[in-house]
Order: structure tokens, then sequence, then C-alpha cells
């Protein structure tokens, strides 16, 4: 584990994903006193939604259409 102070933090901030890979986690004190740890995450598995196509070939069909609707709702006004 590595300790680093708040104002080197600052500095090696671009450098942090490889401080993290190489010692794990690093240990933040400020005035001496540690204030906190930073640890790396682990990456989240990316869910796999169905295409668009499969869903809406899903859907059922709607008798009649929505436009006919539309258009016979339209004609009784």
């Amino acid at each position: 584990m590595k300790t680093m102070s708040v104002r080197e933090l600052r500095q090696q901030t671009s450098h942090l994903k490889e401080i993290l890979a190489a010692e794990g986690e690093v240990l933040l004190v400020f005035g001496g006193e540690p204030i906190a740890r930073i640890l790396p995450i682990e990456p989240q598995p990316r869910v796999k939604l169905p295409s668009l196509k499969s869903f809406r070939a899903s859907m059922p069909e709607i008798s009649p259409s929505l436009s006919e609707t539309i258009v016979t709702e339209r004609r009784h006004r």
C-alpha cells in the first residue's frame, strides 16, 4: 500500500490509474493523519440488451393500426 499526501495526489492525479494498478490501494494522508483509502473498483460486466428489431418483432400487432384509428377519430369530429 502506497501512502500519498494530498499535495502528491494533486500532482500525480493523471497517473493515479497506473499507481493503483501497481500498488493495489493508496492511503491518503493530510497533515500526517490518514484521511482516506483509494481503492481500484472492479469493472462491472456490461448488460447485453436485445436488439430493437427483435423487441419490435416480439410486440403484438395492433388492429386496426394506430394511424387508421387516428383517421377514424378525426372523421367523427
